[in-house]
């Protein structure tokens, strides 16, 4: 990336697609206003099939809210709405960064928004930013304004954060950081994993099933941990904090219908190599044994046993990581 923008939709292009063929960035985008224009912008790029993941249109509200998960009540000419879709079509089309754009394209006012009002968004793993403009001219004009906005804002704000390290392979699984705004998708899998766990030990009253919204959102915001995507979709996570040169390994959950696929390997995989730690620690209950197997086949040794009084036990197994 230069100091100074690319002056044209070409120059845009080729910034772009140098940059995604460098680093290896897919990029998405999300549109309302623009009604596919971006899309066609970003497939001129050279070797486009090999970086652009493609554009989802949601021009419709009720679009946006189905497909896209729009909160009920949000202005479509907004910050918020423009974040929300960047954000969506981040994780539907599973690309490392993804620009949206709405707004009135006129010639008209809509719900007390002149014309020429847009907002563009841009999400990768790292956050979303938002920007607002405002432009002039006709619908077509505001159009090429926009699309060359959304460019730019693509270009400057979706260069792929170092620390946020993605692998991928060829089954479509990608394993990434866990964010705080992965919470929804976190607590929707962890009580889908946890249901077997609860039969397991005849009791529903554990805390990933008992768990709000609002208390895996306010865990997430001091955790750090790994998720795996297939295709967009979260399927798998795992929670981890470092203390006194030990790795605690946390909640690890995957989605009952991809269980027994490797996912809980891979994401202790990506706990580890990531960390400082000396040794790793976690736990699980004596009758998990499928946990207990994974954790076994990945060099973690029984540390403590300790009994429950209800003829089960909690099991800590250690990993050393390094010397």
């Amino acid at each position: 990336m230069t100091d100074t923008p690319p002056a044209d939709i070409d120059d845009l292009l080729a910034a772009i697609a140098g940059r995604c063929e460098e680093t290896g960035t897919h990029v998405g985008a999300v549109e309302s206003l623009t009604s596919g224009a971006i899309a066609t912008a970003l497939g001129r790029g050279e070797g486009a099939s090999a970086w652009f993941r493609g554009s989802i249109v949601a021009y419709e509200m009720q679009t946006k809210h189905d497909l896209l998960w729009l909160e009920p009540g949000t202005d479509p000419c907004s910050p918020s709405c423009a974040r929300q879709l960047a954000q969506a079509g981040l994780r539907a089309l599973a690309a490392d960064a993804c620009v949206s754009a709405t707004g009135v394209g006129g010639p008209d006012p809509s719900d007390g928004h002149p014309p020429g009002e847009v907002h563009i968004g841009v999400a990768t793993r790292a956050g979303v930013t938002t920007q607002a403009h405002q432009f002039d001219g006709s619908p077509e004009e505001i159009l090429e304004a926009t699309v060359r906005a959304a460019l730019l804002a693509l270009w400057e704000r979706g260069e792929p954060d170092p620390s946020a390290t993605v692998t991928a392979d060829d089954d479509g699984v990608r394993i990434e950081p866990l964010r705080p705004d992965d919470a929804g998708e976190v607590l929707t899998v962890q009580r889908a994993a946890f249901v077997s766990e609860a039969q397991l030990y005849g009791s529903a009253e554990t805390p990933p099933l008992t768990q709000t919204l609002e208390q895996v959102e306010a865990e997430l915001a001091d955790a750090d941990g790994w998720v795996a995507r297939r295709h967009g979709r979260l399927v798998g996570v795992i929670r981890t904090r470092e203390h006194d040169d030990s790795l605690l390994i946390g909640r690890i959950a995957i989605a009952p219908d991809q269980q027994g696929q490797g996912l809980g390997r891979r994401l202790l995989e990506a706990a580890e190599s990531h960390s400082t730690a000396r040794v790793a620690e976690l736990f699980t209950g004596s009758l998990s044994e499928g946990n207990l197997r994974l954790y076994r086949d990945c060099g973690y040794r029984e540390s403590e046993r300790v009994d429950q009084g209800d003829g089960t036990a909690q099991v800590f197994l250690r990993k050393t990581l390094r010397d």
